[in-house]
């Protein structure tokens, strides 16, 4: 485990802790914090969608929304944890609020236009072109934090310690080239990131950081109950017919097993049908309805979401044994219902086939952005490369000239510019560049 001087270092300046001007009187760790939130990539989410957009009629959260709650509940999470078990914090690495605040709001820096439709596309386009590790999010956050993110002239990427980007990494691991593995869909490291990677794991090993951890549970947490508040409140999610309808109910349990025949939890469901319907109304009070929309049925589900999130921040423990859930020890009642909301969610919104025309179009704006970018890198087009790449083009040609590496490090770059943009980027850019529309001037973007 890394020391504390360690884990301030910086990945340009390896000696430097705290602020690097003059009077600056914030700790290492809070300049990692500030110089996320101020971040062009963090201000970008705003425009990426969380499940669906606000042009569906409601106010749906999206990933910069998701992301500012998630670093409350991490931070408010670590700070308890602190409190209460400090031995125990510091003989597994230590908690810093202020780490877990920083690595709340960047996990998810990478996603692309679209949401996990994209993610899909991008990583079937870039391993169709040559690039064996493909696109994840999780790795394109990594990757937007110590390349692309811009901070300062002299180096690429943001220049955070080593604890926060270490706390970034929740799967800690290249990706495997086995498609059964669970390493193959989920990973935090492209092989040309390896640099960066090392710097912050000195020591090979695939452990999450508690700092990590808490993070991860944050999210898992934040979505979960905000996901569901979206939907039920808009209509999407029959919680009264789970909550009393045995046959709905059992339609939700065999579709589940149907799609992961295998998950533990949806066992559990099957096995307690009572015990999850129970806990659908116990929660959410189903029997004393208020009329949908009105201000009393808002008042109680802001209510109850805020109930929820606190009960899961208290369901967890540090432990020194490295588990499911990193150094967390968690109430296992309190996991399964945690499951349980997120299965909700997917199988009434996500995968709703209402949805499919949209993410054909979504897919198709994706591959044919890719394609363009991609052919004007190889053809040298700076005219059609964003200005704020075309340094880094111009430096990556003139090091590795006409190589293998090269093809591999603009194929990186055609994925890099097409999961930057922001959905009305995305859109714009494929309206004008298949000529559906001519576009304005300032709509180019750089």
């Amino acid at each position: 485990m890394l020391q504390r001087q360690q884990r301030q270092q910086r990945q340009h300046n390896p000696f430097g802790s705290q602020g690097d001007k003059p009077g600056d009187n914030r700790q290492s760790f809070q300049v990692d914090r500030d110089r996320i939130l101020y971040s062009s990539a963090f201000r970008r989410l705003a425009q990426i969608t969380q499940v669906l957009t606000a042009q569906e009629g409601h106010v749906f959260h999206n990933r910069l929304t998701h992301s500012l709650k998630v670093a409350q509940v991490a931070r408010r999470l670590a700070e308890r944890l602190l409190a209460e078990q400090p031995k125990v914090a510091e003989a597994i690495g230590g908690v810093d609020p202020d780490v877990v605040e920083a690595a709340a709001l960047a996990h998810d820096l990478g996603h692309p236009p679209f949401g996990h439709i994209a993610e899909e596309e991008l990583d079937t386009c870039a391993r169709q072109a040559g690039l064996a590790d493909g696109f994840e999010g999780n790795a394109q956050s990594f990757r937007i934090l110590t390349r692309l993110a811009i901070h300062r002239i002299d180096y690429y990427g943001l220049n955070l310690t080593r604890a926060t980007l270490n706390a970034v990494l929740k799967y800690p691991w290249l990706r495997s080239l086995d498609p059964t593995s669970k390493r193959h869909r989920k990973y935090c490291i492209y092989d040309l990131d390896l640099e960066a990677f090392s710097f912050v794991r000195e020591k090979s090993n695939d452990l999450q950081s508690i700092e990590a951890s808490i993070m991860d549970f944050a999210d898992d947490i934040t979505y979960s109950v905000h996901d569901l508040e979206d939907f039920y409140l808009a209509g999407l999610i029959p919680l009264e017919l789970l909550a009393t309808d045995w046959d709905e109910l059992d339609r939700f349990i065999t579709d589940w097993l149907r799609v992961s025949p295998h998950n533990r939890v949806a066992r559990v469901v099957q096995a307690n049908p009572h015990r999850f319907q129970n806990f659908l109304n116990a929660t959410y009070n189903l029997k004393g309805q208020y009329p949908p929309g009105s201000f009393e049925q808002k008042a109680q589900i802001k209510r109850i979401s805020s109930q929820l999130i606190q009960n899961y921040v208290q369901s967890v423990q540090l432990t020194t044994e490295y588990g499911d859930r990193g150094y967390l020890k968690y109430n296992r009642n309190r996991e399964e219902e945690l499951k349980f909301l997120q299965r909700i969610v997917w199988s009434y919104v996500i995968s709703n086939p209402r949805l499919a025309t949209q993410r054909y179009g979504q897919k198709r704006i994706i591959k044919t952005l890719f394609e363009i970018y991609l052919q004007a890198i190889s053809d040298r087009d700076l005219s059609f490369i964003p200005a704020r790449f075309v340094r880094e083009f111009l430096e990556i040609e003139a090091n590795l000239g006409n190589s293998a590496e090269l093809n591999r490090e603009q194929t990186r770059m055609a994925v890099d510019i097409v999961a930057g943009l922001s959905e009305a980027e995305a859109v714009i850019q494929y309206r004008r560049l298949t000529g559906i529309s001519q576009g304005l001037f300032l709509d180019s973007w750089n």
